[in-house]
């Protein structure tokens, strides 16, 4: 066939004919040099040229053997079964409808890999043992590993590797006792990946990808090909269909069974759970969509379960089984990705991934602090992404009494730039918060992003504000304070009063010691300041009952008992300043020379404390300097209200309260 722009193809009939024609032509020029040859030397002639004729002849032999050892390769890859999903099979794969069998026009890498198979899966992985063997897998695994540079090579090398070798490549490369298990079973699965991910398959491939895909004969062999697909990287119908027929779909129907799969070698060489539903789980992980097909279709059409009920599932398993953990991490992974948690922006999620971030949310909160500890890392991941529906799920202010749900609630006021996909009760998002609380790593992290959240969504109010005689300030600072309140509560309710108050003080701490005066503040700093006051002055009274320890921790640390509300306050002006909300100029010494804003409380008080002296200390400076601050506050009116009311309405007592009434 005459090559095209798109495909150059081979008809293996017509090569053999050619190889077939090639053969007796160099019988032909063989029997003739030889015959010639000797009539000539019969008469004492030599003929240098017969023997560059029988070079040719012996060459045309040896192209036979290579043709007909191509012919058997292309054979060999057309018998395919159908495609995945598909009606294909070796007539899917033809130009034209001839029959041609489409494979790339450079064949000399389905060379390589129809060796490697050979080498691998009729020498190495069968005639070898131990050391030896092990040596001898990872001497040629960098070819393996290259074979993912060609995924049309890779899939050959799969397709002509025995099933039965293919089957147990995790088993096979543990058992030797290999340091470089791991390293040698991820490049099989790269090269698997990439053959998962051709954009077209060979057909004898088909097989391969339909037999990954297919429940196992038993729980040893469906872990080791989920052992296969964990590093592959595999499009998201193969992790789904691969994850439900080797292990979730039976989970789903019958839960309650020995799980155990993978045996010690393989599980300590590899770095995998023994457990199979952890396999699974972990096979989907990192993939939203496979996560949401898998869910979708878990079970098949004999599980009528939710999605929320099949996620209970896992969590009950979880609780129960000695490979708990195992699971419990791998599914908290899961829903990270099924929510689309680290790939989509806070905000911005979409429909699909905010919805099975809702169940998630519910599911999990359902379990609160009893949640398996593995797990809420995860969860403070979701929580990051989902601050906006968090936020909005705290407040108290419209519809204390909604449902969790897509829908927006009765008689809801937007806060922009707020935009959440969905709107939580207060209950469910209270229950949540408190599967990571318990973590301080965990809600340190989630601090970080609700600080900058609070700062960038007050900011912006701020502006709105300053554009006409709305109050989107004072909103804004009241469901954050009660975020705070909520979140204050739930940590209280896992960690204890004492773990609780003490932690927050030494943040406090730690953040009032760190602003410096000639220079210029850190931001994240200031950020992260104003949130930890607001979650200070939301814990109202649960601070009363150890002002003195409190007082004693920050006298040791600053010299002095900080003043929340104080500081709230002067937190606000400041937002509302550096958001350009209209007020008069500010005298020059509370501006800061190097940033041009107005300086914060803890600016000022690190000012005092430089200035005291014997003869003044340094709370007498520092109300020398609050003076100014609040002559220019009091002739501005309108943003000393703000400021006021925003202070005021962050004290989220209320919430830390009420809370009890609509969990």
């Amino acid at each position: 066939m005459a090559p095209t722009a798109e495909f150059c193809g081979i008809d293996p009939e017509q090569l053999g004919q050619l190889a077939t024609s090639l053969r007796g032509s160099a019988d032909r020029l063989t029997a003739f040099s030889r015959e010639f040859e000797g009539k000539l030397r019969q008469n004492g002639v030599e003929a240098p040229a017969l023997r560059e004729i029988t070079d040719i002849a012996d060459w045309g032999g040896r192209q036979v053997s290579m043709l007909h050892d191509r012919i058997d390769l292309i054979k060999t890859l057309g018998n395919g079964a159908p495609e995945l999903g598909g009606a294909g099979g070796a007539a899917s794969m033809s130009a034209g409808g001839q029959g041609l069998i489409r494979l790339p026009d450079e064949l000399k890498d389905f060379d390589i890999a129809q060796g490697l198979a050979r080498m691998y899966g009729e020498d190495i992985l069968v005639s070898f043992h131990g050391e030896s063997q092990a040596k001898l897998i990872h001497e040629h695994i960098d070819k393996v590993a290259k074979l993912a540079e060609n995924p049309q090579a890779a899939a050959a090398f799969f397709a002509l590797l025995s099933p039965k070798v293919r089957d147990s490549l995790p088993n096979l490369i543990a058992n030797t006792g290999s340091k470089t298990a791991k390293q040698d079973l991820a490049a099989f699965s790269k090269a698997l990946g990439a053959a998962l991910n051709a954009p077209a398959l060979i057909p004898a491939f088909a097989q391969v990808r339909a037999d990954l895909v297919k429940p196992a004969d038993n729980k040893a062999a469906a872990w080791n090909r989920l052992a296969l697909l964990k590093g592959a990287n595999a499009p998201s119908d193969v992790r789904s269909a691969a994850a439900r027929a080797l292990a979730l779909d039976d989970f789903a129907k019958k839960p309650r069974q020995d799980w155990r799969a993978g045996g010690p070698a393989e599980t300590k060489a590899h770095g995998l759970p023994s457990d199979l539903v952890a396999m699974g789980l972990e096979v989907l992980a990192e993939d939203g969509a496979a996560v949401r097909d898998a869910f979708a279709k878990m079970g098949g059409a004999e599980v009528t379960l939710s999605r929320t009920d099949k996620m209970k599932l896992f969590l009950d398993y979880a609780k129960e089984a000695g490979t708990g953990d195992q699971v419990a991490d791998a599914f908290g992974r899961v829903l990270e990705a099924g929510s689309e948690a680290t790939t989509e922006k806070p905000g911005q999620h979409s429909p699909e991934a905010a919805a099975f971030a809702l169940d998630a949310i519910k599911v999990t909160g359902s379990f609160g602090a009893d949640l398996p500890t593995v797990a809420s890392d995860s969860m403070g991941v979701i929580a990051k992404s989902y601050i906006h529906e968090l936020a909005s799920g705290a407040r108290f202010d419209k519809a204390v009494y909604r449902d969790s749900g897509i829908g927006v609630p009765e008689n809801w006021v937007h806060l922009p730039p707020v935009t959440p996909a969905f709107y939580l009760s207060p209950g469910d998002t209270y229950r949540f918060l408190k599967t990571f609380v318990g973590d301080k790593g965990v809600t340190d992290d989630f601090d970080a992003t609700a600080a900058q959240f609070r700062h960038d969504t007050l900011t912006a109010a701020a502006r709105l504000d300053a554009q006409g005689a709305t109050r989107y300030f004072e909103d804004t600072a009241k469901m954050f304070g009660d975020l705070a309140g909520v979140q204050f509560k739930a940590t209280l309710e896992v960690r204890g009063e004492m773990d609780a108050t003490d932690d927050l003080i030494r943040d406090i701490v730690k953040n009032t010691v760190s602003f410096g005066i000639d220079g210029i503040p850190i931001a994240g700093e200031i950020v992260t300041a104003g949130w930890e006051l607001a979650k200070a002055y939301g814990a109202g009274a649960a601070l009363d009952g150890v002002t003195d320890r409190i007082e004693t921790r920050v006298e040791q640390a600053t010299g002095a008992r900080a003043d929340f509300v104080l500081r709230l306050k002067y937190n606000m002006a400041s937002l509302l300043h550096n958001a350009d909300y209209p007020a008069s100029t500010p005298p020059t010494e509370l501006i800061n020379k190097n940033t041009g804003n107005l300086k914060s409380y803890d600016e000022l008080t690190a000012e005092a404390k430089q200035e005291a002296s014997d003869d003044k200390k340094w709370e007498q400076v520092l109300q020398e300097k609050l003076e100014p601050y609040e002559r220019w506050m009091d002739s501005n009116r309108k943003l000393d209200d703000k400021a006021e009311d925003a202070s005021t309405y962050q004290a989220s007592e209320r919430s830390k309260e009420e809370i009890s009434i609509w969990d």
